[in-house]
């Protein structure tokens, strides 16, 4: 019965969803490619580009079948409302709308299992089929199956291309076998159309394959547990029970699950179905059809309100009427949120609404971020506010390569992506800017010179410029501090901000000027501290070290004499600076250029070592002695390990013969390091205060974060913090770095206290939110006036501190007194900047367009002197070859290279492969490469690069400092920069690609290996 107002609507949608997946379950693993429709799930994963990531490799290694086995899996423990309604949504979007109407009750089941084994059945003999030439006679293929169809075909051959097709037509919908005949008639093999549709049983299809393969047999008799009735002629009528053949001796592996019966939506849930039902019934609801009752409640539709403070209005007031606006506001305003809110407004607007960009089309939102453990935390703050209703998407480097990003971006409402992800593919002409009506920069700062997202708005105002009239998206950029670069007066800070403003086309800056007292009740600043400290009084490592290179240097002086002058061959006095550092530099490059090779080397491995005695005394000088003694004993160790000569042999000896007083210096308590020991105060002083405080300890390096989580370990009072280290996701894990699913969990155990200090470098200087972070500290750690604002601001609990500890002697305490100069200068500027684009907004534009004309001069030059450039390097790069840095072998000539999307240059020549010694490394996707192999000199083991895999081809992949370029008259030359190189390269082609590919052959002898 129904009860009037007392209709409420069913109370479980997604729990009847479970029940469905599972009823469904065989059909879904038998039709639905998996990598097809994960991308508009994501959002409902707590981690969704780790799902995603998982879900592909299953596909890619397991197959679709078992890959769908795993979504299905990960669904059934989804917790986040609303997911089926997308999942079903999923399956429109994708292609896959015949099994949507299946799972509502709204079609049958059509049991085509024995048409599918056919096919499968019938493999050998359909061969000569080209499968390319069908593509256009099956309108029931979804696009994403053509083009792994053609891209098999291309890389593979037909015979794989053939197996593809067959797999992705047997799982389309009704239909399809009738246009699979049909395209077999119209390409011209009409036998074999007509023998496939004789035939109605796999018995049939099996007998007539052994037929055509001239190995009849006699098929025996069997009883048979079905029905005595065949497979009707027509696919229409097919209702065939239960399949028990095998089809595995065509070399096609049928999916491996019993095929579903006949069955639809009410047989298969009827029981579901009746208890809920039933319930509806005892509770006076109108009864509910299965596809109500898996539709998600109305409150689930229903977005959170956005709770906003008057000054975050404040900041939002022009973006929401559409400008392009700079939103600058303290770190722990809330800028990201002032961002959500005009992305809601935004979406939900009629054009009316807005005077500015991006309107006109679907509105379609993108939030950049230039680091990859922002997607994730930004993502989440989205989801907050925008889920259910809008459909978002998280992606970076990693998860990109994974997807068919043209295809996929159309498909969101809000896209959080990295900046390069989305440079790439504009570059590659994968999307166009006017596809975006809003595109919000987070950290828009960084909008300068090379940076992605200068290059990104680059095209933007290119495009403004050359095609007036073209819908473009409003921007917005989110920043603490637009910094004032190089400025040395008010005048050029001015200057400098009005340049950001011009590369991001602002036509506004936001900041609080109403509600400052608000801002200052919700946003305190934290307090600052500056801890000068003095180094050890005594330091006999440090002695001991000095000694050593001053051994080596008086041996170069002696080698090299009669190559080198005086001059070049005086170190510097101070072997722990940077002028030290560029000497041996300079010095190793005019050493590579020699022509005798043997002086060439023995100066090559001279100031090798001598750069890693300069590493072990930074390290000294931050970290313990010990750790600066392992950093030694392992370069070492190495160094046998790999091309060990006479060379090296002798300057091994210093380290040898000293290695016995390092390690007593490095045992012997008197001689800590007293910055370590500040710290360690400082730090157990923060917890005693407050025991659930959260830290983050800023330094340098990847190499010093893990000489300073070493000690922490070690320390009987630190280790209680258990202490974790974030770095970027950019070098690999044998470097140092870490995998973006290692950043992501790092700051979920930091934020729930798993992990109660964390070391890092800049990774963490922007963007990320910890709320309960209230100590930091900066070790010896001092950028500019931004980085400044940035990393005091990653404190964000109330009465949060930042100390920076600094060497009396090192320069950055002067530093440190410099930034807080420039960041008043800047707080300068920017009023000077608010009250002109208020008080004469005329003015402000007028300034904004004639910086952005003065760009455009500049990058017009630099592009005529690039082309020009390009002329002259194809000449001088004639004939010229490359040979190893260390030991002078041949490696390849120039004209062998090539380059991959402007930024990989590889080999072409297969016989390169003769040179080298390839180590495995650890399989990195990135965007649509593979790295996956180390490069090492097979005559010295000196380092040359790594082997990517690009369009399923392997290609040597080389660094240009690794070697030395010789002219054809014998000059030789050196290059630090690709984008330096003294020749042209030209950009790789498809014979190039092919050329790379292993033949069958190639790869026989691998596995015999």
């Amino acid at each position: 019965g129904t009860v009037g107002a007392e209709v409420q609507p069913c109370p479980s949608g997604d729990e009847l969803g479970r029940a469905l997946l599972e009823a469904f379950a065989p059909l879904l693993k038998e039709t639905v490619i998996p990598g097809n429709i994960i991308v508009h799930l994501m959002g409902f994963f707590e981690n969704g580009p780790k799902v995603l990531g998982e879900v592909i490799a299953d596909q890619s290694n397991r197959g679709p079948h078992e890959a769908m086995q795993g979504l299905l899996v990960k669904l059934q423990d989804c917790g986040r409302p609303g997911w089926f309604q997308a999942f079903l949504d999923s399956l429109d979007s994708s292609g896959y709308g015949h099994i949507r109407t299946i799972i509502e009750g709204r079609e049958d089941i059509q049991d085509m299992t024995v048409f599918k084994r056919l096919l499968q059945l019938w493999a050998p003999q359909l061969q000569v089929v080209v499968a390319v030439d069908m593509l256009p006679d099956l309108p029931c293929l979804l696009d994403q199956d053509k083009e792994q169809i053609e891209a098999d075909n291309r890389i593979h051959g037909n015979s794989r291309a053939l197996l593809t097709l067959i797999d992705r037509v047997t799982r389309c919908g009704p239909g399809w076998y009738t246009q699979f005949l049909e395209g077999l008639r119209r390409n011209k093999y009409d036998e074999l159309a007509n023998e496939l549709g004789d035939l109605k049983t796999e018995e049939e299809a099996g007998a007539a394959s052994d037929d055509k393969d001239g190995n009849k047999k006699d098929v025996e008799e069997k009883e048979e547990d079905g029905p005595d009735s065949a497979a009707a002629d027509s696919e229409d009528d097919a209702t065939a029970g239960s399949i028990t053949g095998e089809a595995a001796s065509n070399g096609v592996d049928a999916p491996n699950v019993e095929p579903p019966e006949t069955t639809t939506l009410r047989e298969a849930t009827e029981d579901v179905n009746g208890e809920v039902e039933e319930k509806q019934e005892d509770e006076g609801f109108e009864k509910a059809t299965p596809l109500q009752a898996s539709q998600p409640h109305p409150e689930q539709q229903e977005l959170k309100e956005i709770p906003m403070r008057g000054y975050q209005m404040e900041l939002a007031g022009q973006a929401l009427k559409g400008r392009n606006t700079i939103i600058c506001a303290p770190t722990g305003s809330g800028k990201t949120r002032v961002a959500i809110k005009v992305t809601r407004e935004h979406l939900e607007g009629t054009e009316a609404d807005v005077e500015g960009a991006g309107v006109g089309t679907r509105r379609r939102v993108v939030f950049l971020v230039n680091k990859v453990p922002l997607v994730e935390q930004q993502c989440n703050a989205f989801l907050e506010y925008l889920s259910p209703k809008y459909e978002i998407l998280p992606l970076s480097g990693e998860t990109a390569a994974e997807i068919p990003i043209g295809e996929t971006l159309p498909e969101h409402d809000v896209i959080i992506l990295t900046a390069q992800v989305l440079e790439n593919a504009l570059r590659d002409e994968l999307i166009t800017l006017d596809m975006f009506s809003l595109l919000i920069f987070d950290e828009c700062h960084h909008c300068q010179k090379s940076d992605p997202y200068n290059a990104i708005m680059t095209r933007y105002i290119k495009q403004k410029v050359e095609k007036s009239g073209t819908r473009l998206p409003q921007i917005i950029g989110l920043t603490a501090s637009l910094g004032v670069g190089k400025a040395k007066s008010l005048k050029d800070a001015v200057e400098h901000i009005l340049k950001v403003c011009a590369n991001l086309d602002a036509e506004w800056i936001s900041m609080i000027v109403e509600h400052k007292v608000e801002l200052q009740k919700f946003n305190q600043k934290p307090n600052e501290e500056v801890k000068p400290v003095s180094g050890r009084r005594d330091d006999p490592f440090a002695t001991e070290i000095n000694r050593i290179m001053e051994d080596i240097e008086k041996s170069l002086a002696t080698e090299a004499s009669k190559h080198l002058t005086p001059g070049e061959l005086k170190p510097p006095r101070q072997r722990d600076k940077q002028p030290y550092e560029q000497w041996v530099v300079t010095l190793a490059r005019k050493a590579a250029t020699l022509k005798d090779d043997g002086v060439s080397r023995t100066i090559h491995a001279a100031t090798t070592h001598l750069r890693k005695y300069t590493d072990a005394l930074a390290i000294n000088a931050d970290a313990r002695t010990k750790d600066a003694l392992q950093y030694l004993d392992k370069f070492m160790t190495d160094l046998q390990e790999e091309g060990f000569d006479a060379t090296d042999e002798d300057l091994v000896k210093h380290f040898t013969e000293a290695k016995q007083k390092l390690q007593e210096y490095a045992a012997d308590p008197k001689y800590s390091n007293p910055k370590l020991d500040q710290l360690r105060h400082m730090i157990l002083q923060a917890y005693e205060e407050k025991p659930d405080s959260r830290c983050l300890l800023f330094c340098k390096t990847r190499a010093l974060t893990i000489a300073l989580l070493t000690w922490m370990r070690e320390d009987p009072s630190l280790c209680k913090l258990n202490p974790g280290r974030l770095v970027g996701a950019g070098a690999s894990e044998s470097t140092g770095g870490m995998t973006k699913n290692q950043q992501v969990e790092l700051l979920d155990l930091f934020t729930t206290g798993g992990h109660k200090i964390v070391i890092s470098t800049s990774v963490a200087e922007e963007g990320i939110d910890i709320a309960k972070c209230n100590f930091v500290f900066r070790y010896d750690y001092v950028g500019n006036e931004i980085g400044k604002v940035q990393t005091r601001g990653r404190g964000r609990a109330e009465g949060s501190k930042s100390v920076l500890i600094a060497g009396r002697e090192g320069g950055n305490v002067l530093k440190e007194k410099l930034n807080t100069i420039r960041e008043k200068l800047m707080e300068k500027a920017m009023n000077q900047v608010w009250q002109m684009q208020n008080e004469t907004h005329g003015d402000f534009l007028k300034e904004v367009r004639r910086l952005q004309l003065e760009s455009k001069k500049d990058r017009d030059l630099a592009q005529a002197l690039k082309e020009l450039e390009k002329k002259t390097k194809k000449d001088f790069g004639k004939g010229m070859k490359l040979l190893c840095l260390k030991c002078k072998c041949f490696v390849c000539n120039v004209s062998d290279f090539r380059k991959i999307k402007e930024n990989h240059h590889v080999v072409v020549d297969k016989a390169f492969y003769q040179r080298i010694i390839i180590t495995p490394h650890p399989p990195k996707k990135i965007d649509d490469w593979e790295m996956n192999g180390k490069i090492y000199c097979m005559n010295c083991r000196q380092d040359w690069g790594i082997q990517m895999v690009y369009r399923q081809a392997s290609f040597p992949t080389l660094k240009i400092d690794c070697f030395v370029l010789e002219k054809p008259d014998g000059q030789r030359l050196t290059c630090q920069k690709w984008k330096k190189a003294p020749f042209e390269v030209d950009d790789i082609t498809p014979d190039d690609i092919s050329g790379m590919l292993k033949t069958p052959e190639e790869e026989e002898e691998e596995v015999d290996d």
